[in-house]
């Protein structure tokens, strides 16, 4: 079994790293998915079902730990609306001057210059929903059925939510390239 679950690991690895790299916009964050979704494969292997793909059930997987990962950080922003050091004569600091923007600046959008840069960045801007759907059936060219399942919803679902994202991404793209 050991070594059934590395030849898996094995042929599965660089697509894994690959959508979690487009879901994170970030390898540091692709590589802990991945390699959380590896711990959560081998532990629940008896679970997995060999009739259903491999490839479908990973992705599963990594979609509920990069989903996971988005809740925890989630948590880990919040602020209070005021910061104070706790000195009486201390000036508070408004959440504008607490938080910082994570707009991209001009910079960025500068440096954007070849295609794949801007289809990132533009992915990237699109909700965790939109963006899972066009990153499995666009990006990484997993079928309809394939995404809708590891995706938990129904193929008209799914539709959906490649109609929207093609769109924003279509509006997203027309921004950058002016």
């Amino acid at each position: 079994m050991d070594a059934q679950i590395d030849k898996l690991i094995e042929k599965n690895a660089d697509r894994a790293y690959a959508i979690a790299l487009r879901l994170s916009g970030n390898p540091a964050d692709a590589a802990d998915i991945v390699q959380e979704a590896f711990l959560r494969a081998i532990k629940y292997m008896n679970s997995y079902d060999p009739t259903y793909p491999f490839e479908a059930w990973l992705g599963q997987i990594i979609r509920n730990v990069y989903l996971n990962s988005l809740r925890l950080e989630a948590r880990r922003r919040t602020v209070p609306l005021f910061e104070s050091s706790g000195d009486e004569d201390d000036e508070r600091l408004s959440i504008g001057e607490t938080v910082p923007d994570a707009a991209p600046g001009p910079e960025r959008l500068a440096q954007a210059a070849s295609e794949s840069e801007r289809v990132q960045s533009a992915v990237q801007r699109l909700s965790p929903p939109l963006r899972m759907a066009v990153v499995m059936v666009d990006l990484e060219g997993e079928s309809r059925e394939q995404a809708a399942v590891a995706l938990g919803c129904s193929l008209s679902a799914l539709d959906v939510r490649l109609h929207r994202a093609r769109a924003q991404l279509r509006t997203l793209l027309q921004e950058s390239h002016r």
